[in-house]
């Protein structure tokens, strides 16, 4: 694991382009739900659980006994046994239906922890596709920048234009630097974490996708009961229910058997003598009752209790999501009718800005300074429309989880 973030660190710092591997969002949730470790970490319980589930039916040690002495008379005899306690099936029925529900339970685990992931690696991915944008965004901020300060600069020289002009210019192709810097370190901790959820030291990157989103399936409320999440917390009822039935059995008699092998030397009840050669058997039935059940029943009353608070806790925990989904529906409502704002009106405009800009720069209608100022306020267009299709994305990959997408 440590040679795999020094690589990852490595390697995303340095931009090693030619290691680059692009990969599609699908692909990228298969290698991760394929590698990651905590994923294999919650099969290995599950796998655990399910092996528990054939020690529903464990006995209890065999006892085996062995006495020498003066057991029936003067001489001495031997004797030797062997019992077995037993509890009754339903005892066995019920903890094996408890150890069911529990490796159900994992298994449901697992299921959250693949929800989580896809989630994860979604978020990451369009994250990534955000942070390149930007990176475009700023190349191109950059090559303007930089012909309008060599322009600034010979200006300068000619006597056609003040300092401020050219000051203006160093100032903003400063700042483009060093926007370009943090970003690159913000790719270089991306990749990383992309790296990690995928547990892979290949250099992998968002293939060329649309930006945007599309959301997979429309608003369905009915659908947050099926959600793992949600069915992981509906289960603990069940291993409440269960827990109660296991409790309940142990009211339950148990059971005993028992076989034993013994000499009696000396002249028997029919006045025949017999010798250690001869050998007596006999055997043993027995019944355990629980006669002191006080303690056994506050237990059942405790465990009537905890299916009580499962129950409570599946109410709150739909309430809980229901409210997020809600709030995921009105946020993905909200970003979308911004970007749609953005495409049908206002990236047109600031195209036209960008454009009217520069022809009145080259008709000499506004000063060098002028331009900068129109130019700024149609990047900051481009700029807030990533942001939007950023948002936007969120929301939809928030949803897509609520929906099991």
């Amino acid at each position: 694991m440590k040679q795999l973030i020094i690589s990852a660190v490595i390697c995303a710092i340095c931009g090693i382009s030619e290691a680059q591997v692009p990969v599609s969002l699908k692909a990228a949730v298969d290698t991760a739900l394929k590698n990651n470790l905590l994923v294999k970490n919650e099969q290995l319980k599950a796998q655990y659980q399910q092996l528990l589930i054939n020690t529903a039916t464990a006995l209890p040690k065999t006892n085996i006994l062995a006495d020498a002495g003066q057991i029936n008379s003067i001489y001495t005899d031997t004797k030797f046994g062997i019992t077995q306690n037993f509890s009754l099936p339903k005892v066995y029925s019920s903890q094996k239906e408890l150890l069911q529900q529990e490796w159900k339970s994992s298994l449901l685990n697992v299921a959250v922890k693949k929800a989580v992931l896809k989630k994860q690696v979604a978020q990451l991915f369009y994250t990534m596709v955000y942070v390149e944008q930007k990176k475009q965004l700023l190349q191109y901020l950059d090559s303007l920048y930089t012909a309008f300060y060599k322009k600034a600069a010979l200006r300068l020289e000619k006597g056609e234009s003040n300092l401020l002009e050219k000051v203006s210019a160093e100032t903003q192709l400063g700042q483009i630097h060093i926007q370009q810097q943090q970003l690159q370190q913000d790719v270089a901790v991306l990749q990383l974490q992309f790296q990690l959820l995928l547990n892979t030291t290949t250099l992998f990157v968002p293939e060329p996708e649309p930006v945007k989103m599309e959301l997979a399936a429309t608003a369905d409320t009915t659908k947050l009961r099926e959600h793992a999440s949600m069915q992981l917390i509906q289960q603990q009822e069940q291993i409440a229910l269960a827990s109660i039935d296991v409790e309940k059995s142990k009211l339950l008699p148990d059971l005993l058997a028992g076989y034993s092998n013994t000499s009696i030397k000396g002249t028997g009840a029919d006045n025949k003598i017999y010798g250690s050669g001869k050998r007596f058997n006999a055997i043993q039935i027995g019944i355990g009752i629980p006669l002191f059940a006080k303690a056994q029943k506050e237990k059942i009353n405790s465990a009537k209790f905890s299916r009580q608070i499962a129950a409570h806790n599946y109410t709150a925990g739909m309430q809980n999501i229901q409210s997020e989904y809600a709030a995921a529906v009105a946020q993905y409502n909200k970003y979308k009718q911004t970007v749609q704002y953005f495409e049908t009106a206002a990236l047109k405009n600031a195209s036209l800005i960008t454009s009217t800009a520069n022809l009145q720069l080259a008709n000499g209608s506004i000063n060098y300074l002028e331009w900068v100022q129109l130019i700024n306020q149609s990047v900051v267009v481009k700029s807030d429309y990533t942001e939007a299709i950023k948002n936007l994305n969120e929301s939809i990959i928030q949803l897509n989880y609520f929906n099991n997408q």
